[in-house]
């Protein structure tokens, strides 16, 4: 595989059309120049470079190893200078949160990121608190929003939003007797098990799909009142207070990050 350092030998003696010119702008000596493009014809099996006319020209394999090299080149210099810049300015952050946040909560604090944070390079993903705790575990993330009941008490918390949860059921019709849930690791689901009993379950990864089920007679479900309030207007599904206390959810994160000044600052306007 060529280096960086070999793009840099190869485009010196093509440029120069000289062993000798090559190594004096390199700031080696010669030998180093003629072993290093030895070395890199070996290992790539075709000549890059041939005496014509008194001067040192790439072959035509040269010239492909000199087009490739030449953005080998651009790229590493482009990801430098950005890494740098975001180093001096705001860390990279990769934000997990629940999906029925990601829904309601986080368009106004991606607006207020936006609007002063610019130069943060932030990515999304969405999943139910048990994957998004996971991930933060093995490294997939930096930043995440989940129910409070799946937090690890060895990372960094802080407080966000408190959720009044009711049942979801069809408009004007009697719902099926299925429970309508995320997946696996969804806070929502177990609070389901435990207000509607033993019901069977469909299970869909995404709110629009768990409101359409329900409106379609379905079943019924349990989601933060927040979360549904746009279909209720609608008179697509109806609303019913549960007994228990409410959700909470929480900014969870590495203590130690690389990120920290990124999540300190998406946290506060979060929270803010």
């Amino acid at each position: 595989m060529m280096d960086i350092r070999d793009i840099q030998f190869l485009q010196a003696v093509a440029e120069t059309g000289s062993i000798t010119r090559a190594a004096e702008r390199l700031g080696c000596v010669q030998s180093n120049v003629t072993t290093r493009l030895k070395k890199l014809e070996e290992r790539l099996g075709q000549k890059l470079v041939a005496r014509m006319d008194g001067r040192m020209v790439p072959t035509a394999a040269g010239s492909l190893a000199l087009d490739y090299g030449a953005r080998i080149v651009s790229l590493s210099t482009e990801a430098e200078a950005r890494l740098k810049a975001s180093a001096q300015d705001w860390p990279p952050l990769r934000l997990g949160t629940m999906e029925t946040t990601a829904a309601v909560r986080l368009p106004p604090v991606l607006k207020r990121i936006r609007d002063t944070l610019s130069p943060l390079r932030l990515t999304l993903k969405s999943g139910t608190s048990g994957e998004l705790m996971a991930g933060l575990r093995r490294g997939a993330f930096d930043l995440i929003f989940v129910a409070e009941d799946v937090v690890d008490d060895r990372f960094a918390s802080a407080p966000l939003w408190s959720e009044r949860l009711v049942e979801v059921v069809p408009r004007g019709a009697p719902p099926e007797s299925a429970a309508i849930v995320f997946r696996e690791g969804c806070c929502y689901r177990e609070r389901c098990r435990e207000v509607l009993g033993d019901l069977p379950m469909l299970e869909l990864g995404t709110l629009d799909g768990i409101i359409g089920c329900v409106a379609a007679g379905l079943g019924r479900t349990l989601l933060p009142e927040a979360a549904v309030e746009r279909w209720r207007a609608l008179g697509e599904i109806e609303t019913r207070a549960i007994a228990g206390p409410q959700v909470r959810t929480m900014a969870v994160w590495h203590g130690a990050s690389p990120s920290l000044r990124s999540i300190e600052a998406v946290v506060a306007l979060a929270a803010g």
